[in-house]
């Protein structure tokens, strides 16, 4: 009887070790795996960034006033207590509102972005060119800087736009898009600051943190830009082209900041004001 007491109190200890040496080795098993996905990750992090440097593109976008921002000046405009041919002149204005084309260019690290300008004589009264802007931007995404290249002003380095990315998705042609959110200051030509919404779905199928105007900075391409007043939606997405790829370095040793450039605005605001009264 103690025999096999003892005999049965053995087989439970072997047991035993023999249970627990085989969760330690399934729990080396799980870190192994673990080092593993790690490196896993790491390497497919690594060829996605190599993957992207190596990138180059054509972008075509199209530019839209939207019809509600239209109708609303519409309405607005028709109440108002001005002359007939001033309110039948901007009456027409965003009625005949045409969309435009712009392009992004990339390779590498580099982008340029501008508005196509058109031939047709009528389209220098387009007021979609004002609406979504004629100013071109040059985006070195090394150093994550946008910089816009004003006429008026000169080449501005923009700040980035503080983006948060939700969990809404959609698609936009044959790529699967993320939405992202910030909020735009502005500065108005009656002088004075204003805040505006702006949404960008962008797609991480295309990883390159460029898109139009300063709307970068995102883990993918910008495909598509809404604001209260526009929209920008991509049309034509040519990779690795052959030929037709030009990206405009502008002297970025003559580059201000944006507060420069706000106080420049804010003084060709002030010089405006001051030849109306005139």
């Amino acid at each position: 009887m103690h025999e096999k007491k003892r005999l049965l109190i053995t087989l439970y200890i072997q047991a035993n070790v023999l249970i627990r040496l085989n969760i330690l080795k399934s729990l080396n098993q799980i870190k192994n795996m673990a080092k593993i996905t790690k490196i896993i990750l790491i390497l497919f992090l690594f060829s996605k960034s190599i993957y992207s440097q190596s990138l180059s593109g054509i972008v075509k976008y199209s530019g839209t006033i939207n019809k509600t921002y239209a109708d609303s000046i519409i309405n607005v405009t028709s109440t108002k207590k001005i002359p007939s041919t001033h309110k039948d002149f901007i009456v027409d204005m965003y009625k005949n509102a045409k969309e435009v084309d712009l392009f992004l260019h990339f390779r590498n690290n580099e982008s340029y972005y501008y508005l196509q300008e058109s031939l047709d004589e009528q389209d220098k009264y387009n007021t979609t060119v004002g609406a979504v802007s004629a100013i071109p931007y040059y985006r070195n995404s090394a150093n994550n800087s946008t910089y816009e290249i004003s006429t008026y002003v000169g080449i501005v380095k923009r700040t980035p736009l503080d983006w948060k990315i939700t969990n809404k998705t959609k698609k936009i042609g044959k790529y699967i898009c993320n939405q992202a959110l910030a909020t735009e200051t502005l500065f108005s030509r009656q002088g004075h600051y204003y805040t505006e919404k702006v949404e960008a779905w962008f797609t991480t199928e295309i990883p390159v943190s460029f898109g139009p105007k300063l709307y970068t900075g995102l883990p993918g391409l910008v495909l598509e830009i809404n604001k209260n007043k526009i929209s920008i939606t991509a049309t034509e997405i040519n990779l690795n082209p052959k030929k037709g790829l030009n990206i405009t370095v502008p002297n970025l040793n003559k580059i201000i900041t944006q507060e420069q450039a706000n106080k420049k605005w804010e003084e060709l605001a002030e010089a405006s004001k001051q030849r109306r009264k005139k």
